[in-house]
């Protein structure tokens, strides 16, 4: 008698890690190419653009919030134009247009703000509970949703490239009188919850993006939750 074993299949998170580790061993191939001189062009330097395509791609196929495919599409159209620019196809000059980026991005974090119900049910893999005192988020090229109760909250670090994270602290509590969390956000949206008796304190900084305080203040002095960090082209977003 046989017994058949299903192989478990991926989460979301490792399937974005082999995206990336795909990328990293393309981009090590055209390295080694160039440096055998197997062509008698530079591989390299003259394709490095479609890692913008890639990115592009990878962010219309799996959307963290509503404005990912504003921003997935403006990643693929400069890959594209820098490419046939390498390849002689187009004279284009990217310190004219390199506004037009922002632009998008600012449509994206736009589309963030107008549709903010998209971007729940898009892309976030199953809600994941941690107890641990500490949080330590990684979340490039994914979308992480995660939940926190710990009794003796202390803060952690939440870092996120290209991707989006869903910190759910209602349930936690602060030991002792304050929690420290950092920040990295760049491209990316954070979206944290925390308990009406918290007090948030930003003093993060922020370069073409913005960090939003939509809790309530408490009535009465209570445990203080600081957010430090940087967000860049990005967005964090808190409220009770």
């Amino acid at each position: 008698m046989s017994m058949h074993r299903h192989r478990p299949r991926p989460s979301h998170h490792g399937a974005s890690r082999i995206v990336f580790g795909l990328g990293v061993i393309g981009i090590g191939l055209l390295a080694l190419l160039d440096n055998l001189n197997v062509f008698g062009m530079p591989l390299l330097r003259t394709f490095w653009p479609l890692i913008l395509v890639w990115l592009g791609v990878t962010r219309l196929i799996r959307p963290c919030h509503s404005g990912s495919g504003l921003l997935g599409v403006g990643l693929i159209l400069l890959g594209g134009l820098l490419t046939a620019r390498n390849l002689g196809y187009a004279d284009f000059n990217l310190r004219d247009w390199w506004p037009v980026f922002i632009i998008l991005v600012g449509l994206s974090i736009l589309a963030r703000g107008l549709f903010p119900r998209h971007r729940r049910s898009a892309g976030f893999q199953t809600s994941t509970l941690e107890h641990g005192e500490r949080v330590n988020i990684d979340a490039s090229f994914s979308a992480i949703s995660q939940r926190c109760d710990s009794r003796s909250f202390k803060g952690g670090r939440i870092a996120s490239t290209f991707g989006g994270v869903e910190l759910d602290l209602t349930q936690a509590t602060i030991d002792g009188d304050e929690a420290q969390l950092e920040v990295s956000a760049h491209f990316s949206g954070i979206d944290l919850r925390v308990p009406r008796e918290w007090l948030v304190v930003i003093e993060a900084t922020s370069t073409f993006g913005g960090v939003e305080d939509k809790t309530v203040p408490p009535m009465t002095p209570g445990p203080r939750l600081v957010l430090r960090g940087e967000v860049m082209f990005g967005g964090v977003e808190v409220k009770n």
